[in-house]
């Protein structure tokens, strides 16, 4: 949790850092131009028939009005078991993060953007199981974790409120893992041949522009 934090405030930080050595603010020509984007919201995955909520961070840069990079991480999670009775509970747990960085191509129209990311990575996958114990209190502990190549295909529309922040109203990404079939099952992902993995995430939050 510790590596995600830190890896999760590189991705917010990195665009701020790159904003100020390259001057700010991008030359005119519309209400809409900014060096430096950052996101964060809701996410939700869908893999087959399971479902994972969870968030997402994002950061872009752009290099002039129309071409940028980002880098993304994003977590999701899904608990198939659960169990409580009398004050004792028991759940597994199984988490799907993106570490993900590509170029982003952005269309402005007022305040207003569309854009579309070709991003590249690496995934981890891990399986938990816990329990809440009366007096005790909570234990948990991980049982298994993997990790694979990532990429995923996607845009979306950032809606302008003002010069400096906007609505994510959407953003949809085709995402594939590579993990071998056993690790798959164990993160709640479907395997199809090859040892693949297509699941689809949809997203949405807060954007502020730099």
């Amino acid at each position: 949790m510790r590596k995600v934090g830190i890896l999760l405030s590189i991705v917010l930080c990195l665009p701020l850092a790159l904003a100020a050595q390259n001057g700010g603010a991008m030359p005119a020509g519309g209400e809409y131009g900014t060096r430096a984007t950052v996101f964060g919201g809701y996410s939700y995955l869908r893999n087959g028939s399971n479902g994972f909520n969870g968030w997402e961070g994002q950061g872009t840069f752009n290099f002039n009005r129309y071409l940028g990079v980002t880098a993304d991480v994003s977590g999701s999670i899904l608990s198939p078991f659960s169990f409580s009775t009398s004050g004792f509970s028991a759940s597994t747990y199984q988490h799907v993060t993106n570490y993900l960085f590509g170029p982003t191509v952005t269309a402005g129209f007022g305040r207003s953007a569309v854009f579309a990311h070709a991003l590249f990575g690496a995934a981890h996958s891990s399986l938990g199981a816990g329990v809440n114990i009366p007096i005790i209190g909570g234990i948990s502990t991980g049982l298994t974790s993997a990790n694979a190549f990532a990429m995923a295909f996607g845009g979306g529309i950032d809606i302008g409120m003002t010069r400096h922040f906007a609505i994510r109203a959407v953003q949809v990404d085709y995402i594939r893992t590579q993990f071998n079939s056993i690790d798959a099952l164990t993160s709640g992902l479907s395997s199809g041949l090859g040892n693949r993995q297509n699941s689809f995430r949809y997203s949405s939050g807060i954007v502020f522009r730099f």
